[in-house]
């Protein structure tokens, strides 16, 4: 391994901590709740898609931690805001109020967790992977101790059955007039759990799946796969850095756009789980500002009013795009029941409020 590889990840991983260190207490919220929708995306690449939903279709919006139909998806969140870290286990625990998660991993999987979680724990110098990253004499204050703990992890589960990964085959496919070669990958193994336990325990924070299968392979030498590792959790550190930069933007948007509101108005809220998240749902809205529907549909009409979200067929809130005229098809919003729904929001949002102080005083 080579020390511009170092540097490389070094440099990349340093941007992120500087980011989140100088951030403010809100954009650290917002920052913990990206980085478990991260999450959920990079367990489905390690996981695969499984067979959810009717007749075991695939979801349509599989990476959308919020709209998937993915019954893991309850898993992973439910998990997470048992096992994380404050700010993880935080931001876990406002996706699973959002989407109402209710069933956890199978026993199956919760055996690959423990394992990643014991591995992880161990204080060994680490094998072939660790010393072929160059990472053997990484200790606490070395930039990169968290992907030599990564590595040592890796180094101890490789031995397990259930983490090896195996390689993919082809096989002849039987046609009419002749056969066709097509190639079959394999099954995945336990690197999900991995990458999983790295987030709770946020050994590098903000960044997620950074061990790639690649490295759990038998069939390739050490070097290669230090080299994977190295490469992929670049590519994701700088990624993790990207996204940061996105949320800023997007958060800065929203303040110019809601300036006007009343400091008590509960949009600019929504709109950071938005950004964080991707597109919600009012109901989801409802679950995790506490609010009333109507309470909700009047943060959701703010957001569109400000043309910072798109209102959509069943109760879907879609972040807009910048300079874009989002359409505001509410139900009740427009039409001859639109002063009977704006006077029940009013009285609506009045017991939201009314509610909240009454909480306050008990607290």
């Amino acid at each position: 391994m080579t020390f511009t590889d170092h540097t490389s990840l070094g440099y990349a991983l340093g941007r992120l901590a500087g980011a989140i260190r100088f951030a403010s207490p809100e954009f650290r919220k917002v920052a913990s709740l990206a980085t478990v929708a991260d999450a959920w995306r990079a367990y489905r690449r390690d996981a695969g898609i499984g067979n959810v939903g009717p007749a075991h279709q695939p979801s349509t919006d599989a990476l959308s931690i919020l709209l998937t139909d993915d019954p893991r998806r309850d898993a992973v969140v439910l998990w997470l805001a048992a096992h994380g870290v404050p700010p993880i286990a935080d931001a876990a625990t406002m996706v699973v109020r959002m989407v109402n998660a209710t069933r956890g991993f199978e026993v199956n999987a919760l055996a690959l967790l423990n394992a990643a979680q014991d591995a992880l724990a161990q204080a060994a110098a680490g094998g072939p992977l660790t010393g072929a990253c160059g990472l053997a004499d990484a200790g606490p204050d070395h930039p990169l101790h968290g992907l030599a703990r990564a590595a040592v992890a890796v180094d101890v589960l490789i031995r397990a059955p259930d983490f090896a990964e195996s390689s993919g085959h082809e096989a002849l496919l039987p046609l009419p007039s002749r056969s066709m070669r097509h190639y079959i990958a394999s099954e995945p193994a336990g690197c999900w759990a991995l990458n999983l336990v790295l987030v709770a325990r946020g050994i590098v924070p903000q960044v997620t799946g950074i061990v790639p299968r690649t490295v759990f392979r038998l069939d390739v030498t050490d070097a290669q796969r230090a080299a994977a590792l190295v490469d992929h959790s670049t590519h994701e550190a700088l990624a993790a850095f990207t996204n940061l930069e996105r949320i800023e933007s997007v958060l800065g948007r929203g303040r110019e756009a809601l300036a006007g509101l009343s400091r008590n108005a509960r949009a600019f809220e929504a709109w950071t789980l938005l950004a964080a998240l991707g597109p919600t749902t009012r109901k989801q809205l409802m679950r995790a500002l506490s609010l009333s529907r109507a309470g909700a549909d009047i943060q959701a009409r703010a957001l569109a009013a400000a043309r910072l979200v798109g209102l959509e067929t069943g109760g879907l809130v879609s972040p807009a795009l910048p300079g874009s005229s989002p359409s505001l098809s509410a139900s009740l919003d427009h039409g001859p029941l639109c002063a009977a729904a704006a006077d029940l929001d009013i009285a609506m949002a009045e017991i939201d409020r009314l509610l909240t102080r009454g909480l306050d005083k008990r607290n």
